[in-house]
């Protein structure tokens, strides 16, 4: 007979497998993340899982074995048809099939996953998906067509999350952590909304750019074209109605999830003088662009662009600012540029960069 503990473990595999697999609901999600609070010993299993290690391609490799990979990931995808936008990376010679290398390395996840399901649950019948997912890691940017016909572009590091009927319901719900570019299908009668753990956006037909990291000490809502009207999660009567070209920012503590929020900011988005590009929606272009930014923001920046994991020896150097835009750049030709208005060292091994004075 199982005890309480090995049964709530064995609750935590299956909805582990449920969530990679496509099929958990959002109270499932929910649940999975209060036990994980209270068994954090199963945080490092979990983490294996969601991390598997990218494939080594063969030394056969060929651009028509790449071209027929990606056709048969367009034959398996569903309504999404995400597609992967990789950033340059610190070794330039893998950057062509490093897109299809992310593709395997999330079907090797889904397929684990779903095992996973298989192993721990104790029925036969399949339950319906109802809770769909998009995530990008660090390291590389997506783009991908909700069922609505909404087009989404993700940045590094974050997460999308909606019911895959989303079409066919009332109001057309998004859960956003980190950073995402929305085109949103134009539909009167069916109001589209982005919440994240700070605020919530209503949106009837615009395109709009959301920057909300759990990491970050603000979140950020810029409007490009089109009307929406924001609204902070723990102040409902705050309700603020942009125009194109503003962006409304709420500066919060480095924990998105705590409160209190410190206070709200209107601002207008800002042109890049030397692409015709908005600095606030570049990403989407595969542009990486810093505005008079610290050492702390940039490193943060450099990591979800590369994949990497930036360290600042010392506290002084987040006082260093940098302004600099940035196409097709590998990571060490960056630091070669900043270097020239700054003065520190840095040594990358591997995936770590270490900064130092």
């Amino acid at each position: 007979m199982l005890c309480n503990n090995d049964m709530e473990q064995e609750r935590i595999w299956l909805l582990l497998g449920r969530k990679v697999s496509g099929e958990a609901t959002m109270a499932e999600l929910r649940e999975l993340e209060e036990l994980l609070v209270q068994y954090p010993e199963m945080r490092y299993q979990v983490s294996v899982l969601g991390n598997l290690p990218v494939p080594v391609a063969a030394p056969g490799w060929t651009e028509k074995t790449e071209l027929a990979l990606e056709k048969h990931m367009v034959r398996l995808g569903d309504d999404l048809a995400a597609t992967e936008l990789l950033a340059e990376g610190i070794t330039r010679h893998r950057k062509s099939r490093a897109g299809v290398l992310v593709a395997l390395s999330t079907l090797v996840v889904v397929l684990a996953g779903y095992c996973v399901f298989l192993l721990s649950s104790k029925t036969t019948h399949k339950v319906p998906a109802e809770i769909a997912e998009i995530q990008t890691r660090n390291g590389s940017r997506s783009r991908a067509t909700l069922p609505d016909g909404t087009e989404v572009w993700l940045n590094g590091g974050s997460r999308i999350t909606y019911q895959r009927d989303m079409n066919t319901q009332q109001k057309r719900e998004v859960f956003l952590s980190g950073e995402a570019f929305f085109k949103v299908a134009r539909d009167a009668e069916n109001p589209f909304v982005v919440k994240t753990s700070r605020m919530a956006v209503n949106v009837l037909g615009t395109a709009f750019n959301i920057k909300a990291y759990p990491n970050e000490e603000q979140t950020e809502t810029s409007l490009i074209s089109g009307s929406v009207e924001v609204v902070p999660a723990d102040d409902q009567q705050h309700r603020v109605q942009l125009q194109p070209n503003q962006k409304f920012i709420i500066r919060h503590t480095q924990d998105g999830n705590a409160r209190p929020t410190l206070g709200y900011s209107m601002e207008q988005v800002k042109a890049n003088g030397q692409d015709d590009l908005i600095n606030e929606t570049a990403w989407c272009d595969n542009v990486l662009v810093f505005d008079n930014e610290n050492f702390g923001s940039v490193a943060l920046k450099m990591e979800r662009w590369f994949g990497v994991k930036v360290y600042l020896t010392d506290k002084k150097l987040k006082a260093y600012r940098f302004t600099g835009t940035f196409k097709n750049e590998s990571l060490p030709q960056i630091l070669e540029a900043l270097k020239v208005t700054s003065s520190f060292r840095c040594e990358v091994k591997g995936n770590e960069v270490f900064i130092n004075q």
